[in-house]
């Protein structure tokens, strides 16, 4: 199974999940007299939308190169971690403004049977969110770490409900309010890590450097080649689920063409080899102890 497929399973389990929580949240909601979870219902429903989003950009990210992206479609897998990200900041301005219109009209107390859905919300969203940060991180998708995110954010406004329903029941008349205060809490917690997330995707898509651990790798790996005087200069880019790759190495000078170009060679088999996802590795083979005029990335 690709690390695409991977990250595409995990997708679908949220959906699937989703679905089902969201019928359970709007249903108690609406018996229950629960603003909260109705709103948590509907947020449901809009977060399926924006799995569905992050399927399409996967998918897309996984088709080979072609004549008009001969760099292939990688970088779908960005533009849906984008929408996540923004959609993650809607969903919590959404929240806030419902909380907000809430604590401005006055309204009943919602019944006591909303909490133990709550909790089963709570459990249910915190596991996948676990579920998908963790794939997140096995696949390198900031797609798929933007649904993780989503599932987070349900289970912080669920949990902010729990808390404020559980004050609103105790505390009787004049706590009604307690729930959608509970709500604005939560809503900044959601709106930090939607600015993170955002900020990361942002980062990779506008071709950002990679992870320090990265560099250090590919040199390394360069490194160990036998005919590698040293690895002069390095730059890579995201795209996907994957890197490509400028690497410039240096080799005796008074090597011939054809043994610099087989150095060369064995440079780029053993990045693309590597347990690193490094999809396109451009080598460029230099003299040993020569300086260049020409600018170069790092």
């Amino acid at each position: 199974m690709s690390q695409n497929q991977v990250a595409i399973k995990a997708v679908v389990w949220s959906i699937v999940l989703n679905a089902v929580l969201a019928c359970v949240k709007v249903t108690v909601g609406i018996i229950g007299h629960s603003y909260a979870l109705i709103a948590d219902g509907i947020e449901s429903v809009n977060d399926i939308f924006v799995s569905l989003m992050v399927v399409v950009g996967l998918k897309v990210a996984e088709k080979p190169p072609d004549e008009n992206h001969p760099y292939g479609h990688g970088r779908a897998e960005q533009i849906a971690g984008l929408f996540s990200a923004l959609s993650l900041l809607l969903a919590g301005g959404t929240i806030a403004y419902h909380s907000i219109h809430n604590i401005m009209h006055r309204h009943s107390s919602p019944a006591w049977f909303t909490l133990p859905v709550l909790v089963l919300v709570i459990v249910v969203k915190e596991g996948l969110s676990r579920y998908a940060m963790r794939k997140s991180d096995e696949t390198m998708s900031t797609a798929l770490k933007g649904d993780a995110w989503h599932h987070r954010a349900d289970a912080i406004t669920s949990g902010a409900a729990l808390v404020g329903i559980s004050i609103a029941l105790i505390g009787g008349d004049g706590f009604e309010m307690a729930d959608d205060v509970a709500a604005l809490v939560g809503c900044i917690i959601i709106f930090i890590n939607g600015g993170q997330l955002f900020k990361a995707t942002l980062h990779e898509t506008m071709d950002g450097a990679a992870q320090e651990d990265l560099y250090l790798e590919a040199r390394a790996i360069g490194a160990a080649i036998p005919g590698v005087c040293m690895i002069e200069k390095l730059r890579m880019k995201k795209s996907g689920l994957g890197y490509h790759m400028d690497i410039h190495v240096q080799v005796d000078g008074l090597l011939s063409v054809h043994e610099g170009h087989r150095i060369g060679h064995d440079v780029q088999r053993a990045l693309l080899t590597s347990d690193r996802r490094f999809l396109d590795v451009i080598v460029h083979v230099e003299p040993y102890g020569h300086h260049h005029t020409h600018d170069q990335g790092s």
